[in-house]
């Protein structure tokens, strides 16, 4: 049965037209936006959630038009039906993630995008995750490439509490390294040492491109041409109609923050680029993975 039919007798057309009817279901949660004209309705809205899911022990809204706190990533809930923890466990290609998710950020909308990252590292890499939270990214590569190393860094204390948990849960320990403290801080103190780095920050990210950047193998010198190359993977939120206006601008912007904080010898191109997510009308979260490489001087 369809949300929307389950509502026929509770709510008139017109309060219909305006509900929206996909919501996630993260392990026993289900998350849900709740445009401002049906707030008095939640409570039914959350009955016939439940009746369509009856495993589901908590409902939990979310403002329609809602933002995701910029530091600790966090979203405004209010439980509005069932247990009032917001902890769950959420499975995800095999693996296990504990989370509460009143005080960190899990979305099963990026489990494409997680697969799609795993699947690109290569034997033997180091990655390095700058914005790791409960450990999506990281444990899902650790799985498939038990000889990468992962190191996971995020400024959210909740979040780096659960990135233990989680990978003790998923015995990835010695695999993926949880590190709590600044992303800048971190990438400094890896310094051409790491192959891959992951930014899935969409808002803030470019303001930490030149710090991933210091942390790519770039800078070591030698024979080995692998030495002097590495892949970011840039997170950023784009406007636009087109496919192209979505990702010109991202690049654009990265080019220049990284131009700007290093010399013209590093040469960046595109191998891959796609829209993440729809986050608003004509408002996407895109990524672009950058391949930059350091070109030998004679």
């Amino acid at each position: 049965m369809k949300l929307k039919n389950a509502l026929a007798e509770i709510l008139d057309e017109r309060s219909i037209a305006k509900l929206v009817t996909s919501f996630d279901r993260i392990g026993e949660v289900i998350v849900i936006r709740i445009p401002p004209e049906l707030q008095a309705a939640q409570l039914h809205i959350a009955e016939a959630l439940h009746t369509r899911y009856p495993k589901v022990r908590t409902i939990a809204a979310v403002p329609l038009h809602a933002q995701t706190d910029e530091r600790y990533r966090t979203r405004d809930l209010t439980v509005i039906w069932g247990d009032p923890s917001l902890e769950t466990t959420y499975c995800e290609s095999g693996c296990r993630f504990k989370a509460d998710l009143k005080q960190v950020f899990l979305s099963p909308r990026l489990s494409y995008e997680r697969m799609r990252i795993a699947r690109k590292v290569a034997p033997a890499e180091t990655v390095l995750n700058l914005f790791a939270g409960v450990g999506c990214f990281s444990i899902l590569i650790a799985k498939l490439q038990p000889q990468a190393t992962i190191y996971s860094v995020d400024v959210n204390p909740h979040a780096f509490a659960y990135l233990q948990e989680n990978v003790a849960l998923n015995r990835v320990e010695g695999r993926v390294i949880p590190i709590l403290g600044d992303a800048v801080k971190v990438a400094a103190e890896l310094q051409g040492r790491v192959d891959r780095v992951l930014m899935p920050l969409p808002e803030t990210a470019h303001a930490f491109l030149p710090a991933a950047v210091r942390a790519l193998r770039l800078w070591k010198g030698g024979d080995d041409e692998e030495r002097e190359a590495g892949t970011i993977h840039y997170y950023a939120v784009a406007r636009g109609r087109s496919t192209r206006d979505l990702f010109t601008v991202p690049f654009a912007r990265a080019e220049e923050l990284i131009a700007a904080a290093f010399d013209a010898s590093l040469r960046i191109t595109s191998e891959e680029q796609r829209i993440v997510r729809s986050v608003g009308p004509r408002k996407y979260h895109v990524v672009l993975d950058l391949r930059i490489t350091r070109e030998r001087r004679s």
